[in-house]
């Protein structure tokens, strides 16, 4: 069966290098103003890729540069190999080892370049030609006369579907976007590959803040994204058994806002504290209120509802 991951790495194949469509970002007054209001992000200007494919299979494919020369990468029984000749040359350079592996590759390299900027993403895994998802996943900049080649030392997982090129050539981000989270992972000319970074899609605005359950049961506080953070809710008794403690939170709007990860750190673990995380979502109505904790099903119920608190 195709996995997951499999599947994202045979999607990203005919998307690495095209633009990530704009995400809208969520703003209001604060939890007791008007509705919120939703205002476009602000992207980083990009360079269009100005190369073209002039081969390409499987295990092979040769890049031409807007200057007329051309780049070759192949996967080999060593890993990812490269060579590069100029535009009046037909003879290639000595081959270049890109990433050294004895894992067998998946399908396809996916390469693009802006001027004499060449980026690639390539995948490694024992069976990933017969579905399964790829155990090493590298990303590669080379840049100048093509002689050397910096790869990303991670060895992580991520297909990398897409990839942005900045400052003329001197700065690629690659991307892998979802629908509540964007992974980056940029190299800098100059200085190479940093570490791969995580942007959490802020939950609605309406949401963060503390509430108090109408039967005085239990009190939450919602707490908004944090740079490499995501969003997270405490939970807290006020009658009964004690319990205190606190899970990630994430949603696409105000009707769905969904907990996961919930670690207790005081008492134990009663009644809706926590509410079992794949039965119950949070909805809210405005920013004043009221929130809801819903059971999920055909016929949504409602299980608890809560007011600000302040």
């Amino acid at each position: 069966m195709r996995t997951k991951s499999a599947a994202a790495w045979a999607v990203a194949v005919l998307m690495l290098g095209a633009a990530v469509g704009g995400c809208a970002e969520q703003s209001d007054k604060g939890p007791s103003g008007s509705s919120a209001k939703h205002t476009k992000s602000h992207r980083e200007p990009e360079d269009k890729p100005d190369s073209r494919v002039v081969e390409d299979d499987d295990d092979h494919t040769v890049l031409e540069l807007s200057d007329g020369r051309q780049v070759s990468l192949r996967f080999t029984r060593r890993g990812l190999e490269a060579q590069h000749r100029h535009a009046s040359d037909d003879a290639w350079s000595a081959r270049k080892t890109v990433y050294e592996t004895g894992t067998k590759p998946c399908h396809g390299i996916r390469a693009k370049a802006y001027r004499d900027t060449v980026w690639l993403a390539a995948g490694f895994g024992a069976y990933c030609r017969d579905g399964e998802e790829p155990q090493e996943v590298i990303a590669a900049v080379a840049t100048g006369d093509l002689s050397s080649w910096t790869t990303d030392p991670t060895k992580n997982t991520i297909a990398w579907p897409k990839a942005r090129i900045r400052d003329g050539g001197a700065r690629v981000d690659f991307v892998d976007p979802s629908m509540l989270e964007t992974t980056t992972l940029t190299w800098r000319k100059g200085s190479g590959f940093a570490e791969v970074a995580t942007k959490y899609k802020p939950i609605h605005p309406w949401f963060v803040g503390r509430w108090r359950a109408t039967d005085g049961s239990q009190q939450l506080t919602l707490h908004q994204v944090e740079p490499g953070r995501r969003a997270r809710v405490v939970i807290e008794s006020r009658t009964g058994p004690r319990c205190k403690g606190s899970a990630t939170v994430s949603g696409i709007d105000q009707h769905d806002l969904s907990m996961s990860n919930f670690k207790l750190d005081q008492g134990t673990r009663t009644v809706n504290c926590p509410p079992e995380e794949t039965k119950y979502s949070f909805d809210v109505k405005s920013s004043d209120g009221p929130l809801r904790l819903r059971k999920i099903g055909n016929h949504p119920k409602t299980v608890l509802t809560y007011e600000r608190a302040g």
